[in-house]
């Protein structure tokens, strides 16, 4: 790679243009200029709902997401992709019906109100 393709790709970064655009606008490989901006630090991290360039703070985490909005309408839609592992099958002790539970060992009953008409004695 010459200092001039390299300038180019730099200048082309700063302006927010895509690996793809910057390696069909030099006849590069894809790769050969993600390489490069990933070892010169020139990636731009984007949010993954709307594409708005994220700003890195030093010494702190990546940032995936823009806001709190970007992020809740993300998992919103993409439910399926959370790693679900701590799943509980049960058998609801006044119902008898089997329900599931996410992230809690200890139910007994599969709705509150069940729980009030166990606990309290209603019909």
């Amino acid at each position: 790679m010459t200092s001039e393709q390299k300038q180019a790709i730099q200048n082309l970064r700063s302006q927010g243009q895509t690996y793809i655009k910057i390696a069909a606008h030099l006849d590069m490989s894809i790769n050969t200029v993600k390489a490069f901006c990933r070892r010169n630090s020139l990636a731009i991290n984007r949010c993954k709902l709307c594409g708005k360039p994220l700003v890195h703070i030093e010494k702190h985490k990546p940032k995936t997401f823009c806001n709190d909005r970007c992020r809740q309408a993300w998992w919103k839609t993409n439910r399926d992709l959370m790693n679900k592992r701590a799943i509980y099958h049960f058998v609801c002790q006044r119902c008898k019906k089997p329900f599931d539970s996410y992230g809690n060992r200890g139910r007994k009953y599969c709705s509150h109100s069940c729980y009030i008409a166990e606990r309290f004695g209603v019909p």
